[in-house]
């Protein structure tokens, strides 16, 4: 059966305006091998999809892997304390 999530988009560029987003700590990137340069999850945007789907891409370099690993309770417990903030403010972006 189909289960829904959401999903924020990760990136390079530093939130800005009304974008609001999490920095992904260098120690959880290096723990899940992505590269050094700065990220931020952007918890003011996110995909609302249904699991299992096609439109998943493998992780680059990854041999067929849909995820890079998990992420710490600390760092999971912030991105969903500002992905509420957001929402109950009305700010979040659903695309």
């Amino acid at each position: 059966m189909p289960h829904t999530f959401a999903c924020s988009p990760i990136t390079h560029k530093s939130p800005t305006g009304k974008t609001v987003g999490v920095e992904i700590p260098q120690d959880v990137k290096k723990k899940l091998g992505m590269d050094d340069a700065p990220s931020w999850i952007i918890v003011s945007e996110h995909n609302v999809d249904l699991w299992p789907n096609g439109g998943l891409s493998p992780v680059p370099g990854r041999g067929g892997a849909f995820h890079y690993g998990f992420i710490s309770l600390g760092l999971f417990a912030k991105i969903k304390e500002e992905f509420i903030r957001v929402g109950q403010s009305g700010q979040s972006v659903r695309r």
